[in-house]
């Protein structure tokens, strides 16, 4: 209790610039002993209470702590909301609204706070995939924090349909896409596990958390295979090729034609990429890519 009041006491003063005994006394129903004996143990743990002595005497903090360590100037007000902002349109989360007005109610401008960043599609997924994985999250991030196993049923992307029984440990953004980083009882190792992918989700109820080594290592581990791509466009494609290109890579030729060259990690298939630019497109190196990108186009012809 006398902790709590203490903390009380403290927040009280950084709403007032001047507080004295008998107001503190009144307001947590304690005698003005009490309150100076909190002053002193507050003091005591380095908070920097001055005392004034006299008929208007009474309590304040020093005006750099009070600002430096308990409030928010208004720009750090702005980017916490636009965080939350941000984090709200991601996940859904009716708690972040919440926590967005309080926050509101801090600024000292009243107006309206009207976002400067919005996510109105955070993947490249169609709307009703989105909200569908929006739901997945609520859900992993809530088993997260009670710390149960989940059983789930994954398709690969090969097409395997697998049932696992995993522990969940973090939610990764990749690529455009939401991943479970979670560990797999039965491959007993870290593993990624696309949101899209997982089909079922039940959840077991044990909270033993299983043992692991280090929490990123399957990420950290992943062997990267890099290798340089060299493409050329139609002119017409320069605009779509800022969206996954930087300008070192992209050379703009003398006839207009525009040549891509740039490193991949060659154990992602990067096909399905490559076929979204139909005749704009051509391979220029290496041989293996231009070879599985002519079988890919026969095989789609014949069928």
């Amino acid at each position: 209790m006398k902790t709590e009041r203490m903390f009380s006491i403290l927040i009280y003063l950084l709403k007032k610039k001047k507080v004295s005994a008998e107001e503190l006394a009144n307001e947590f129903e304690v005698s003005k002993r009490t309150i100076y004996r909190d002053m002193d143990a507050l003091s005591s743990i380095g908070i920097p209470i001055i005392s004034y002595l006299g008929k208007n005497g009474g309590f304040t903090l020093i005006d750099n702590y009070q600002l430096d360590k308990f409030t928010f100037n208004e720009e750090e007000k702005k980017f916490l909301l636009e965080g939350l902002t941000l984090k709200n349109e991601l996940f859904n989360n009716n708690q972040l609204s919440i926590l967005q007005r309080k926050i509101e109610l801090l600024k000292e401008n009243k107006e309206e706070f009207n976002p400067t960043i919005t996510v109105l599609s955070s993947t490249l997924h169609r709307e009703s995939i989105e909200e569908e994985t929006k739901v997945k999250i609520k859900n992993i991030l809530s088993i997260i924090e009670d710390g149960h196993k989940i059983s789930i049923s994954y398709v690969s992307q090969t097409a395997n349909r697998s049932s696992r029984i995993i522990q969940p440990l973090k939610l990764n953004f990749m690529d455009g896409s939401w991943y479970l980083e979670a560990y797999c009882e039965g491959k007993m190792a870290l593993r990624l596990f696309k949101l899209t992918r997982i089909r079922n989700m039940e959840v077991i109820q044990e909270t033993t958390r299983t043992a692991y080594t280090e929490r990123n290592e399957y990420i950290a581990n992943r062997e990267m295979k890099m290798e340089k791509i060299t493409l050329m466009f139609s002119k017409s494609e320069l605009g779509k090729l800022y969206d996954f290109f930087t300008e070192d890579e992209i050379s703009i030729l003398e006839d207009g034609h525009i040549e891509v060259a740039f490193n991949y990690d060659v154990n992602k298939n990067i096909l399905p990429f490559i076929l979204m630019f139909g005749r704009h497109v051509k391979i220029l190196s290496p041989q293996w890519l231009k070879d599985e990108y002519m079988n890919e186009i026969k095989f789609i012809y014949k069928s």
